[in-house]
């Protein structure tokens, strides 16, 4: 941690600054792996994000199982991977599951996992619960990928590739996550169709639907820098709408039910208050004995 990381600028806090980041980091971290040419956009991964040997174990079918790790935020960005992949992969015969890391090392480790690619996901790359497991699928057989943020953490020495998120060397200070969840789901989204474009029957989307995907992946950054500019609008209904409710609950859907998650957690952090997550549609069927703002 350098003076470049705690000088907060001209921010009031490092929340802010780094939510004012954000674009940024996501920026750089798509830099120069979202090629366009004649034929669209495509994802562009070298050998030490996504090494040869994977490559080949995914395409020879020896690889069939496809775990994504993290804790906490990072946890809930490798969902957001592991849902994107699933769908990538359906029509395959791979299994994708998202799963903390310290239910994998507890509950689900095989003896042989030689046919398992597992992506651990982390800011710090030295998450202490995440590392472990690592060393414990490793000897068990197991590929690991890590998408991370520091370089030279003990993370990338024991991964065989390293997707890093924003140039892997931008430090965050804030809690609850900001610029860092962000980027991470942008490096999943972009090693998700990387493996696909491995795996015999992958990328069960249509060459359309793929490529709206990736021009809006790529339209990212800019999307980001509009949602700042409404920041006024927002502490206005901020200040009109949430103090009035003592419960809140954060609902959602599909893969938007993922992104409620994380929001549940940014606000629990924020606000020190208990939160429910659901399904929207469980709102019917929970008897709410009081007037939460949903």
């Amino acid at each position: 941690v350098t003076t470049r990381d705690i000088d907060r600028g001209e921010f009031p806090h490092f929340l802010l600054k780094e939510v004012t980041a954000s674009p940024g980091s996501v920026r750089k971290t798509l830099r120069g792996k979202l090629v366009e040419d004649a034929d669209g956009i495509r994802v562009v991964l070298g050998p030490e994000s996504l090494p040869d040997d994977v490559r080949a174990a995914l395409r020879d079918g020896h690889v069939d199982r496809i775990l994504v790790i993290g804790q906490g935020t990072a946890a809930i960005a490798g969902q957001s991977l592991a849902h994107h992949l699933a769908d990538f992969l359906a029509e395959s015969d791979v299994r994708v599951d998202a799963v903390l890391a310290t239910e994998l090392s507890g509950f689900q480790l095989r003896g042989d996992m030689s046919d398992t690619l597992v992506i651990a996901i982390s800011q710090s790359g030295t998450t202490t619960d995440t590392n472990r497991t690592v060393d414990l699928v490793r000897g068990r057989g197991a590929s690991v990928i890590a998408i991370v943020n520091r370089r030279g953490s003990d993370l990338t020495d024991k991964s065989d590739g390293v997707l890093y998120t924003s140039d892997g060397r931008d430090v965050e200070m804030s809690v609850a996550s900001t610029k860092a969840f962000y980027s991470q789901v942008a490096a999943g989204l972009l090693l998700a169709h990387a493996i696909a474009d491995e795996v015999p029957g992958g990328l069960r989307t249509d060459a359309e639907e793929s490529q709206e995907l990736l021009r809006a992946l790529r339209d990212l950054p800019a999307r980001m820098e509009e949602a700042l500019g409404v920041r006024t609008a927002a502490a206005e209904a901020a200040r009109s709408f949430a103090p009035s409710r003592r419960y809140w609950a954060i609902v959602g859907n599909g893969v938007n039910q993922i992104a409620a998650r994380e929001i549940r957690v940014k606000l629990s952090e924020l606000c020190y208050k208990s939160i429910a997550c659901d399904g929207t549609e469980d709102k019917k069927h929970i008897d709410l004995s009081c007037e939460p703002m949903i």
